[in-house]
């Protein structure tokens, strides 16, 4: 495969969902933190950062989501659903399902981890955070990290042993607008199944959980 040439913002336009472009930054601290902020000043619906890497990604519970330069996926996305007990559970699931079966597309055989990592092999591949806003114009964030191209050098080494990508796995680099094309299609997908229909979407999301043994890492 050629060396990775980037992401292309048309390219990721193209597959969203939305009618929106879908913007690629060289650098930031976080695009949860930046979507946050254009939530508030009403950004709409299907509003898209990608970053190439960031300084300062964030996982749940605030642990740090270390995000290498051109070696994963690493984006947000702004949404504005109802904000309650019923729907908050399904913010979380549609992307976890979404991952999911994008890994299935990709020959890629993995799991989720309740409530929303995805592993392979034991191993972590992806991360979803989700943050929420209420109030008068309430919003929803959803922040996904999934590794790509990382080499087994490319962790800290407190994630050896814990972490992996899909290049690992498949035994080769993946392209990474490709690897984001089937994604976006997919959060659309799981994003309809939400709205239409939510039984539906915890119950995907129930097929798709990894059995206790194989989450242990």
């Amino acid at each position: 495969m050629p060396p990775d040439q980037g992401l292309d913002s048309a390219r990721l336009t193209a597959a969203s969902p939305w009618d929106l472009p879908v913007e690629v930054a060289a650098e930031t601290a976080s695009t949860n933190g930046d979507l946050i902020g254009r939530g508030e000043a009403g950004a709409p619906e299907g509003t898209i950062l990608f970053a190439e890497r960031q300084t300062a990604g964030r996982g749940q519970f605030g642990r740090a989501w270390n995000s290498a330069a051109g070696l994963g996926l690493w984006f947000s996305l702004l949404l504005r659903p109802a904000i309650n007990d019923a729907t908050v559970p399904l913010l979380s699931a549609f992307p976890a399902v979404a991952l999911a079966r994008t890994l299935g597309t990709l020959g890629i055989g993995g799991g989720i981890k309740a409530p929303n990592d995805l592993l392979v092999g034991g191993r972590k591949v992806a991360g979803i955070l989700v943050e929420t806003r209420t109030g008068k114009d309430p919003f929803a964030v959803v922040g996904i990290g999934l590794n790509v191209n990382h080499g087994p050098g490319d962790f800290p080494e407190e994630l050896e042993g814990r972490a992996a990508s899909l290049a690992m796995v498949a035994g080769s680099p993946c392209d990474r607008n490709t690897v984001a094309e089937v994604l976006l299609g997919e959060l659309g997908a799981a994003i309809r199944l939400m709205r239409e229909s939510p039984e539906d979407l915890l119950a995907a999301w129930k097929r798709h959980l990894l059995p206790k043994q194989d989450c242990e890492t």
